[in-house]
């Protein structure tokens, strides 16, 4: 082993507290940027894998009657591969409670193999016979149903009995939500089941027809011409919806999920790695003041400044090469807990967990590169070095007047010890802005963590306390006459009961577009309470409509535009109508018409498709013997909120330990610094009486002022990182734009000083064991 290999072991081990400091910062940083990509890929790869497994629908058709016969008839036209029609309807699930209300999705299969969206069987047969069905792999474990049990289910009125055959897992329902309104799985009220075709065709009554059709083709690029031909040729059949795969439902969710992973692995990950850069330049920089005399020594016997740099220049590539490969090992193993964390939200049976080296390869580079480049920058001084001027100790820094000695009335009556508080952190800039920077991230992304743990209580609150008020949303299975508010009236004590029409449409403006339901409520409706994205009230018009903020974002639409409405109900035109207005909404995304007005131009006049009703009476087993209705309370979305947010509770958790670390270990790292620079000056203060616990105390009160002044800038930076935060992660299921509160700053702030306070007492230790008198001995140590 060379000479200066050995002397690196000993610069490693003599400074190996920053050493492990800078270490843990860049582990931290390799690790988020590999458990969080690999699970984006490995979320990603298993999902194709399975859509190419079970043949995933390019197009979903929905009509009122396709013939059987249109499959073979589309097959070669408009780039179509394949063609299968279905029979898809809605049902009451009968339960041993009368007065539990659970509905399952009849979906009709063929009795080997569907050709398109097949089954993934994960226990029991596949071949189906007349009261044979398959049930969906979620509802089976929530319901606990097991292949041989026997269901029952009330379709037309009538109670039919079938067999459980098989459990299986779906493509098209890997994200289980009934619908675009309902937001979140609830996979005890609403699953899927499977039942052979001619047999629920018989029992259904729909004389021949299919109401849905799944589209395979031969190019991606060819699904937007191959939509326009479906919406002209099968307008005929009635056709309702026309969605190419990224718009249906449970794939969406899923892809906004990976996107938001992919943002997640470039963005955080940087922060940790500029913080390791910036205080290993720091480090190295001091480490070269501190050697010098030995550089001067090298030189003088022959060492080149190539050879020099090089040698310290290893000191940054170690720290790189072991963060690198430990974070990435480390990611490794996590990205496979992280994948099957999303199982509990999505369905994937075809899990794919794969280590890629290549992305290892290019993690441990990644930090080589940041580190190298932070190292050159820290030891360039090198090369200004004389061995002759080397010898002798460098000459101090000029000293000068701070700013706040020129004001003599304050500096007067600066405690001596405040004063030399004041003067090293003016002669020391450079360090205590870095410090000061440390702890403004930090508090800034505990703000932004914070506020995300409170935001999705607060979401669910507001919207279902001070958006959407109503106790009960009863939907009816199909559109009524509105005097069915009269029948329910006479079964009901309610405060407040209005119909409302929920109906689903694609609205367009210009080249953007999207299916999203648009809800008609009375025109002085009590149940919803609009305002704008100011907080100022608005009054639901009585022509034109409202869209939510996500949807207007979405659409690119400002109040005053025009914009489309696709009407997927058969009989009845599209229309342009005028965005009236721009609201907030929580949860969902949707557009809000006048009743009368969406019924005039759109549906039938005086035709409602459900109500909502605020009442103290037990709804389901007062409206019991209405069996064409389903019941959803207010309740029961809340139970299937908190279990979506109880592991979303735990990861942020998780980020707000990784926020600490970052201010604990620089603020830890910095003052270590500090003490090894600054061991003659402390010595001297011990002559003059200081005890160890006062020069403890003002490298305290040092970081107390940096961290006040970090806290200040952190405040705004949090702000910043929530308005981030709120557009980059709004979805079609939630709209963060709830504003930071008092509560949110108060925590961050308190969790801040925590971490950062931590960080001071580990360096006691190191100040009760400096060598004073050892350090008055020599001037260089």
């Amino acid at each position: 082993m060379k000479k200066l290999d050995k002397r690196l072991f000993r610069m490693i081990k003599n400074t190996k507290g920053q050493y492990i400091a800078v270490l843990a910062i860049i582990i931290t940083g390799i690790f988020v940027f590999t458990a969080v990509s690999n699970s984006s890929i490995n979320l990603s790869d298993s999902l194709d894998d399975y859509y190419m497994e079970t043949n995933f629908a390019d197009i979903f058709v929905t009509a009122s009657g396709l013939p059987e016969k249109l499959e073979s008839s589309l097959v070669g036209e408009a780039d179509i591969k394949e063609a299968e029609a279905r029979l898809v309807f809605d049902t009451p699930f009968v339960t041993d409670d009368n007065d539990e209300d659970v509905d399952v999705r009849v979906i009709s299969v063929d009795k080997y193999e569907s050709k398109i969206n097949k089954l993934f069987i994960k226990s029991g047969r596949r071949t189906l016979s007349d009261n044979d069905v398959i049930v969906i792999e979620q509802f089976a474990a929530a319901r606990n149903i097991n292949v041989g049990d026997e269901i029952f289910l009330r379709i037309n009125g009538r109670q039919y009995k079938f067999n459980v055959t098989a459990v299986a897992s779906s493509s098209e329902y890997a994200y289980m939500m009934e619908n675009e309104q309902t937001m979140l799985p609830d996979p005890e009220k609403f699953g899927v089941v499977y039942v052979e075709e001619d047999y629920i065709r018989k029992i259904y009554g729909s004389n021949g027809s299919f109401n849905e059709m799944l589209i395979t083709t031969n190019n991606d690029e060819s699904l937007d011409q191959t939509k326009e031909y479906l919406e002209d040729n099968l307008e005929k059949y009635g056709v309702r919806r026309v969605i190419k795969k990224q718009d249906q439902l449970s794939n969406g969710m899923l892809s906004q999920e990976i996107e938001g992973l992919e943002m997640m692995s470039k963005s955080v990950p940087i922060i940790f790695l500029i913080f390791a850069a910036i205080m290993l330049t720091t480090m190295l920089s001091r480490i070269v003041k501190k050697d010098r005399t030995s550089i001067g020594v090298l030189k003088a016997l022959g060492f080149t400044d190539f050879e020099i740099m090089s040698h310290y220049l290893k000191y940054a590539a170690s720290v790189g090469i072991i963060g690198g490969t430990l974070g990435s090992l480390m990611g490794t193993a996590l990205s496979g807990v992280m994948t099957n964390y999303y199982l509990v939200f999505f369905n994937i049976p075809m899990l794919t967990v794969k280590v890629y080296y290549y992305r290892i390869l290019i993690s441990v580079l990644l930090s080589l590169i940041f580190c190298i480049i932070s190292g050159f920058w820290g030891v360039r001084n090198i090369v200004k070095i004389n061995p002759a001027e080397s010898m002798k100790p460098e000459a101090p820094k000029k000293g000068k007047r701070i700013i706040i000695e020129n004001i003599k009335i304050v500096w007067n009556h600066v405690p001596f010890s405040w004063k030399i508080v004041l003067r090293n952190i003016f002669r020391e800039k450079k360090k205590f802005v870095f410090i000061g920077a440390a702890v403004a991230i930090t508090c800034g992304m505990m703000v932004m963590t914070i506020w995300m743990v409170d935001i999705i209580d607060v979401m669910f609150n507001r919207h279902y306390d001070e958006f959407m008020k109503a106790e009960y949303n009863i939907s009816f299975n199909g559109f009524q006459n509105e005097d069915i508010k009269n029948e329910i009236a006479e079964k009901i004590k309610y405060r407040n009961m209005e119909a409302r029409n929920e109906v689903p449409f694609e609205i367009e403006n210009g080249k953007k577009s999207k299916i999203i339901s648009i809800i008609g409520l009375e025109e002085n409706t009590v149940f919803y309470g609009f305002e704008d994205v100011k907080g100022n009230p608005v009054r639901l018009p009585s022509s034109g409509i409202l869209l939510s903020s996500n949807l207007a974002s979405s659409l690119e639409a400002r109040v005053g535009d025009e914009v489309l409405l696709k009407n997927f109900m058969p009989g009845h035109d599209d229309g342009y109508v005028t965005v009236k207005g721009i609201i907030k909404q929580s949860l969902g995304i949707n557009g809000y018409m006048n009743i009368d007005y969406m019924n005039e131009n759109f549906l039938d006049k005086g035709v409602a498709n459900g109500v909502y009703i605020n009442t103290d009476d037990d709804v389901a087993r007062s409206l019991n013997d209405m069996k064409t209705i389903t019941i959803m309370s207010k309740d029961d979305l809340r139970g299937a909120f908190e279990e979506f947010t109880t592991v979303t509770a735990a990861s942020m958790i998780f980020m707000v330990i990784f926020s600490g670390l970052l201010g604990f270990v620089i603020v830890y790292s910095m003052t270590l610094m500090s003490i090894n620079e600054r061991t003659m000056e402390f010595s001297s203060l011990r002559v003059m009486g200081f005890s160890k616990s006062e020069i403890f105390n003002m490298l305290v009160r040092e970081n107390m002022i940096m961290t006040v002044l970090g806290i200040a800038a952190g405040i705004p930076l949090g702000m910043w990182l929530v308005d981030y935060m709120a557009k980059t992660y709004t979805t079609d299921i939630y709209t963060m734009n709830e504003p930071i509160t008092l509560n949110n700053i108060v925590v961050s702030i308190i969790l801040t000083i925590i971490f950062i306070v931590l960080a001071q007492l580990m360096t006691y230790a190191k100040v009760h064991r400096l060598d004073f008198m050892q350090a008055l001995k020599s001037r260089i140590s």
